[in-house]
């Protein structure tokens, strides 16, 4: 299937899923609310042989990002904005079914009750993405479809969670002799607290338990009340292990590059990279990841607020701003192995004020 008569069909599944997406925000929770979450399941598995086909043909290996690991993209927060900046083609990794197949699952009230908040504002952001970044930005749920082995994933994330405790041990001894935050602290390898992330506003310069009690103060977990500190531990480490294996394996399967957002997500994912050893392409696509999310954390987005954002990603187009940055990136000898943040960033502002002089002219 030719690569035009391939994008063809991605705005045509665009279209069809706008319109079961704005059916879903008229109907979503009230009776029958679960047909509506359903239909939304069922369309993507119709079409998972073409949504397959899109991501392995549509464009060349690692020139299309990701936006992945996150709830919503925040266009009102011009998040579009530094995504499209890199890359050739743009994915929005959809993560309604991923939040639908967890109401009523859980004994947690409010948690459900966040859920289903989230599950209606990802649903109208949806529908904004595709009324104002069509042709731009495409959503596909692709971890949904993707074929990365569950199995796999799961054992590294469990084998990735045991390992930072310096006794040898395996979960049936976690759960049986670990049960406060201080019989967890106790049993780490030392030093391996401070490398332990629970939440963007984490401070790792307090304690592990002051950070671990406030984590559990100011987040709704799907766990039941009683569970005890071993039970939220193992819940928020070994889940962003495991999100962050199946990312990587995710990206490397359809040879797309991850665009992480979100701080915790991305620190993981730049953690357990090394687990991959010397894989050329795992860590290339690592690299243009962390080159991404620092964009992300520098963009200055009083500059866009008032550029059309199609006239923008138009303009990043024409202008090659990724090929600029990362020649000047190898001119610095600046790798995946020998990084600088602080020359990173310096390269950055160097091209997007190169940029900006540029389309102002």
């Amino acid at each position: 299937m030719g690569n035009d008569l391939l994008k063809d069909e991605l705005k045509e599944l665009q279209l069809a899923y706008k319109e079961i997406l704005i059916s879903a925000s008229e109907n979503i929770f009230k009776d029958g609310s679960a047909a509506v979450i359903d239909e939304i399941n069922v369309f993507w598995h119709r079409n998972k042989k073409l949504v397959h086909c899109i991501l392995k043909n549509l464009c060349d290996s690692y020139q299309a990002y990701v936006f992945t690991g996150a709830t919503i993209l925040d266009m009102a927060d011009f998040e579009h904005y530094p995504f499209v900046t890199l890359g050739k083609y743009h994915f929005w990794d959809d993560p309604i079914y991923k939040y639908a197949a967890l109401i009523g699952k859980t004994k947690n009230a409010s948690f459900d009750k966040k859920i289903r908040e989230q599950i209606i504002a990802t649903i109208n952001d949806n529908i904004k993405i595709l009324n104002e970044a069509a042709d731009i930005i495409y959503i596909l749920p692709i971890r949904l479809l993707s074929e990365v082995d569950a199995q796999m994933v799961h054992d590294a994330g469990i084998k990735a969670f045991l390992s930072l405790f310096k006794e040898k041990i395996d979960f049936e001894h976690y759960q049986k002799y670990f049960n406060t935050i201080e019989d967890i602290k106790n049993g780490l390898c030392p030093g391996v607290d401070k490398s332990l992330i629970f939440s963007s506003d984490d401070d790792n310069t307090l304690d592990l338990e002051t950070r671990f009690n406030n984590y559990k103060k100011t987040n709704a977990l799907p766990l039941p009340p009683t569970a005890s500190d071993a039970e939220v531990f193992w819940f928020s480490i070994y889940a962003n292990m495991r999100q962050a294996f199946d990312t990587i394996l995710m990206c490397a399967e359809y040879q797309l590059i991850p665009y992480i957002r979100f701080d915790v997500a991305y620190t993981y994912i730049l953690s357990l990279s090394v687990n991959f050893g010397d894989n050329k392409e795992i860590k290339d696509m690592i690299f243009k990841c962390a080159i991404a999310h620092v964009i992300y954390r520098t963009f200055d987005k009083e500059k866009v607020k008032n550029l059309d954002f199609r006239e923008y990603y138009h303009s990043i187009q024409k202008y090659d701003l990724e090929h600029n940055l990362f020649l000047d990136l190898e001119d610095e000898n600046i790798t995946f192995s020998n990084p600088s943040i602080v020359k990173i960033v310096n390269i950055i502002e160097k091209n997007f004020e190169s940029f900006f002089y540029y389309i102002k002219k």
